[in-house]
Order: structure tokens, then sequence, then C-alpha cells
């Protein structure tokens, strides 16, 4: 049961570090004030009008007006990722630290998988009991 745990929240966390380290944009078309479409990832798709000409609604009339700025607005939003978890790191290594790695290679990890190799009474049977030993001195505990 805690195994299984371990793996159900080692898989959520690594899928939040996937997610914060994603950068995507969320693009809003507007038109008349009025938000029209959202999209991630991809650009909004228009409302058909052009972006020179407006439709106004006052007093249940539509008017159409041409303006010098245009009623429609495309804004893109840039939601930035979470960069440090992509970045490498290189490391310089002094000869020191290089001999220091090697003997504790050689010392430890080597020598572990040959102890762990090495299996002594695997297929060992017991010697056949020939007299009861308890028995013969008559030496019960309780």
């Amino acid at each position: 049961m805690v195994a299984i745990f371990h793996k159900i929240v080692s898989f959520f966390l690594a899928l939040i570090v996937l997610f914060a380290s994603f950068s995507f944009t969320v693009n809003k078309h507007i038109c008349g004030g009025e938000v029209v479409n959202t999209t991630l990832f991809v650009s909004a798709d228009t409302c058909g009008m052009d972006m020179s000409v407006c439709e106004k609604n006052s007093d249940n009339k539509k008017e159409t007006s041409i303006q010098k700025e245009p009623c429609c607005q495309n804004i893109t939003k840039v939601i930035p990722g979470n960069d440090t978890n992509q970045q490498a790191q290189q490391v310089d290594l002094s000869f020191p630290q290089v001999q220091f790695l090697q003997a504790f290679v050689v010392s430890f990890v080597l020598k572990y998988q040959e102890i762990t190799s090495i299996s002594s009474n695997v297929h060992y049977s017991p010697p056949l009991v020939i007299t009861n030993v308890q028995t013969l001195f008559q030496v019960f505990r309780i």
C-alpha cells in the first residue's frame, strides 16, 4: 500500500514539475468591448468583422460606424514557465576530486558487489539426526 501511494505521489510531483516548466500563450479576441474568443497555444479566431467597422447598439438600433481606431482587438498574453529546472550546470572537477571519486568507487561500490554475489549455503542440506539428544540425556525444557 505504501509503495503504491509512493508511486502516485511521485507521478503527481513529476506532473507538477512538468507543467511548471511549460510556458504558454493566451490569445483573446475582443470585439466591441466584449471577449469573443479565447484560446491557448494558437491564435484566436476573429469575429468576422472588418477591424475598422464597428456595430453599436443604442436604443435597440444597430448603428454601423467607421472609426479611426478599430473596435476589435487581439490581445496576446505570454505566461512564462520556470526555467530554473531546465538549466544544466557544468561541473569542473579538479584532479584530487577525481582521485577521491575513483577511490570511493573502487573501495565501496565494487567491494560490496562481490560480497553480494557470493552465496555460501544456498544448496546446503542439514545433516540427518541419528539420535534425539533431548531424550538421550533426559533434558526437557518447558
